[in-house]
């Protein structure tokens, strides 16, 4: 199969993208990015009138990355596993999918989010979709977990600690900083889980012996 050709729309995406994640994207001209990614001024401004518009387009298309390959829809009929299967997917797309130990939305996060409020709130819209799809996974985990958790909430949890597990990743050059995060986090689910099982154990334990009738053995009263 012949693989399809991409559009000068996508070049000027896909270059910009990776000069924003290199450099930022205020150091990033617009010129340079007509040059990466081999088009013209006329092109650029044929598909994107200003600069802010294309920097909506490279959160779409980072989004789509990894929306499409992280938080889809999985097969998995153990919901707490899917969470953990999120998480090892983030961790290898961070690894080897030429991001250098770094989260790109959260770097554009920090870096636009103040003086770019359209892209601010598109931004918010991906966080809520992430927190979204782990709630519910959680949800789906019904009596394994207390009734009483938020689960809405844990949902938030876990993904400002998959980002801030990215941060501590990328300042220190090693994916040790998020493992160690994502284990806390495991660990925080068995206790859950087995919260769950004693409280399970204690009303199985406390439960009142059923009534016997009293013996009989007059066969008119059977």
């Amino acid at each position: 199969m012949v693989p399809r050709k991409t559009t000068t729309r996508e070049r000027l995406i896909t270059a910009a993208a990776e000069l924003f994640r290199r450099q930022g994207y205020a150091q990033t001209g617009v010129n340079q990015i007509i040059q990466e990614a081999n088009a013209t001024s006329g092109s650029f401004y044929h598909f994107f009138p200003a600069k802010e518009d294309l920097l909506l387009a490279v959160v779409d298309h980072i989004a789509e990355i990894f929306e499409g390959g992280i938080f889809s829809p999985t097969n998995d009929p153990d919901p707490i596993r899917g969470v953990f299967s999120i998480l090892d997917l983030y961790r290898k797309q961070i690894n080897d999918g030429g991001f250098s130990f770094g989260s790109p939305m959260a770097s554009l996060s920090a870096e636009v989010s103040e003086n770019h409020p359209e892209v601010r709130a598109r931004l918010a819209e991906i966080f809520a979709s992430w927190s979204g799809r782990i709630e519910e996974l959680l949800q789906s985990a019904g009596n394994r977990l207390p009734p009483s958790l938020d689960r809405a909430s844990l949902a938030q949890l876990i993904v400002c600690t998959m980002e801030g597990a990215v941060l501590g990743a990328r300042l220190n050059r090693s994916l040790a900083p998020f493992d160690a995060a994502i284990a806390q986090l495991r660990t925080y689910f068995e206790l859950l889980e087995d919260r769950m099982g004693a409280t399970a154990s204690a009303a199985v334990t406390a439960r009142p012996a059923p009534a016997t009738s009293p013996r009989t053995t007059d066969w008119r009263s059977w």
